[in-house]
């Protein structure tokens, strides 16, 4: 494993001169690795891990067309139903006027929520309804249209993110990506997800970031149907999330909590039925999970990062847990 990353690593350092020659406008590297531990029932587990190790490049073929493609070096390359198993981004994007752009490609579903917004490698904790999502990137074509400055609206039709692969299942969305007020930027959905079950859901996906003064606030809210069963169309299955960063000279105080649930009836347990209508939080299912701690960033920018955190889950209330990690960026080539 460890050879199969560093050849790969050599290999885009020793392709990227040539790239500089093919329109590529940027590639770089990022990783971040720590050192997790827990203390739960008294017993102490601890030890080092990789959480990303990336190849990013972005560039144009003509003036507008441009592509960005990311690669992890931590996950399995190729799975039989996901070729693209370990490519986050593949697209290509043809800005066709002004205001419309088309997009094609492995890129991101477009859900809302400013957890999923962000790059996952800024992440560390997730609530258990976007963290066990069977895909978050996939197959899709994506237009986009600029109503305003700053205000933009996408339709999408894509791979289903409640399927494991390339299958019959889709994605159909309305995405909303813009500012209310200088202070408050939105990231707003409405989806139509098929599932491996045969049932479609219906993900309403409100994603609000507040900034006053040196404070960065997200409250992100999922309301998730079953559509053609008997459930309720609010608050019976869905998530909140609630995440701030306080910028203090070169550190960033952060917390987080998320709350997932999902009632006991959403789902067909009669003999023969399929169980809960949610694949990814079960009927039944409900959890908070609290995270508390900081971002250094000795630089003074965003390519050397320095982390602890501790949390806790109330599925494993005798569990404490901290991390302590490390993440660092470093460019190949930047036109």
């Amino acid at each position: 494993m460890r050879k199969t990353l560093l050849l790969a690593v050599l290999a885009t350092i020793r392709i990227v001169p040539a790239f500089a020659q093919n329109h590529v406008d940027e590639a770089y590297v990022d990783i971040r690795t720590g050192f997790a531990q827990s203390v739960q029932s008294g017993e102490y587990q601890g030890g080092f891990h990789v959480d990303y190790l990336n190849i990013h490049l972005k560039g144009h073929v003509s003036d507008n067309i441009t592509y960005v493609l990311r690669h992890r070096l931590t996950k399995a390359a190729y799975s039989e139903k996901n070729p693209l198993n370990a490519t986050d981004f593949a697209w290509m994007t043809w800005q066709a006027s002004q205001k419309f752009s088309l997009t094609a490609g492995k890129h991101p579903v477009w859900f809302g929520s400013f957890e999923f917004d962000d790059d996952p490698i800024d992440v560390f904790y997730w609530s258990k309804s976007i963290a066990d999502l069977y895909q978050y990137f996939t197959l899709g074509v994506t237009g986009t249209y600029e109503v305003a400055p700053f205000q933009s609206i996408s339709l999408q039709f894509s791979q289903s993110p409640l399927s494991r692969g390339i299958t019959n299942c889709f994605s159909y969305s309305l995405y909303w990506n813009g500012r209310i007020a200088p202070f408050w930027k939105t990231t707003w959905s409405i989806n139509f997800v098929d599932n491996e079950l045969g049932t479609m859901m219906n993900y309403i996906v409100l994603g609000n970031r507040f900034f006053i003064d040196n404070l960065q606030l997200d409250a992100d809210f999922i309301n998730k149907v079953a559509l053609a069963n008997q459930q309720k169309p609010f608050f019976s299955d869905g998530a909140i999330m609630l995440n701030s960063k306080y910028k203090l000279g070169k550190f960033n105080l952060c917390a987080k909590a998320t709350y997932d649930f999902n009632e006991a009836g959403n789902g067909d347990f009669s003999a023969g039925g399929i169980g809960s209508w949610d694949v990814v939080v079960p009927a039944g299912y409900e959890a908070w999970q609290f995270a508390a701690g900081f971002e250094y960033f000795p630089l003074g920018n965003k390519n050397l990062r320095i982390h602890a955190f501790y949390d806790r889950i109330s599925t494993l209330p005798d569990r404490n847990a901290l991390e302590l990690g490390l993440t660092w960026r470093f460019d190949l080539f930047k036109r």
